[in-house]
């Protein structure tokens, strides 16, 4: 029987956050009956970054799955699953700081950005490195605070602050639902300023249209356009309802009655980009860099 490696999170009594099954490290949980994902079915994300967006618990596991299994998404379900090994929250802290970091960089490429976010930033990767404390942490998310009531912000600005905002939180906070807010919105803010250069294209190319063959092309520029607004809108609905998970201390929302289902049910339809695929490279080279750590 093959068997798929996977992530998830429990709860801190290691039990599942959505029900009442318990789990031992190393051992074989089994579910009977038809496997349909998020109906019935011990649940899992293929990749560490699928995983942070889906978080239902406070601690996190690489596990293992075989059996039967029904595939929806960012998740799955098995018939049957097993822990096998915890991930240090200081892994979710550090992807969560760097994610915000990273977006930084790539806003700062295209045009200035408040030194007061690289502030919060940078504070929080000091508090995790422990050269900086708990004064410098909080100082560097007021700062970021500020820049939100700053009229001149725009959206994919904003979408950066709460990132770093979120990795300031996930860092003397809850690891597990804060991280996925600040890799969201810094997903967030990067599709946003990708949107913002597409509109910018669009109106360059139909500013120039003198015959046929710029028509043709203005036109492909325009549905480039379309399909980087839609992503940036998609992935902003994730990043808010991931935020509003975090403040709220709950999780990601997996029913149809959920007022913010239909966020993350929006970003579903669009596969997984480049700044998605970063995040989770990124992801591999902390999970490998704690795991050396702890051999």
């Amino acid at each position: 029987m093959s068997i798929t490696e996977c992530y998830r999170f429990v709860s801190d009594d290691l039990t599942s956050a959505s029900g009442s099954l318990s789990w031992r490290v190393g051992e074989w949980n089994e579910v009977s009956g038809t496997i349909v994902c998020c109906a019935h079915g011990l649940h899992a994300s293929p990749t560490p970054r699928d995983s942070v967006r889906n978080v239902y618990g406070q601690r996190w596991f690489a596990a293992e799955a075989r059996g039967e299994t029904s595939h929806q998404g960012t998740k799955f379900a098995a018939s049957e699953m097993r822990l096998v090994e915890e991930i240090p929250p200081d892994v979710l802290r550090h992807f969560a700081a760097g994610c915000a970091k990273r977006s930084f960089g790539y806003l700062e490429e295209r045009h200035p950005v408040d030194a007061r976010i690289l502030q919060c930033i940078e504070a929080t990767q000091g508090f995790l490195d422990g050269v900086l404390g708990t004064d410098d942490l909080l100082e560097g998310r007021r700062a970021a605070g500020a820049v939100v009531a700053d009229p001149a912000t725009g959206p994919d600005t904003g979408r950066l602050t709460a990132a770093a905002m979120a990795a300031s939180r996930a860092a003397d906070g809850d690891a597990a639902p804060w991280t996925a807010a600040a890799a969201g919105a810094a997903h967030a803010a990067n599709v946003a300023a990708d949107a913002i250069d597409a509109a910018a294209a669009l109106t360059t190319a139909y500013a120039g249209i003198h015959n046929v063959a710029k028509g043709f092309a203005a036109a492909n520029i325009a549905e480039q356009a379309a399909t980087a607004a839609r992503t940036a809108a998609a992935s902003g609905a994730v990043a808010h309802a991931a935020a509003v998970a975090a403040a709220g201390g709950t999780y990601a929302p997996d029913t149809a009655s959920d007022a913010y289902f239909a966020a993350w049910s929006a970003a579903t339809a669009h596969p997984a980009d480049r700044h998605y695929l970063a995040q989770n490279a990124h992801l591999l080279e902390l999970l490998a860099g704690s795991r050396a750590r702890h051999a």
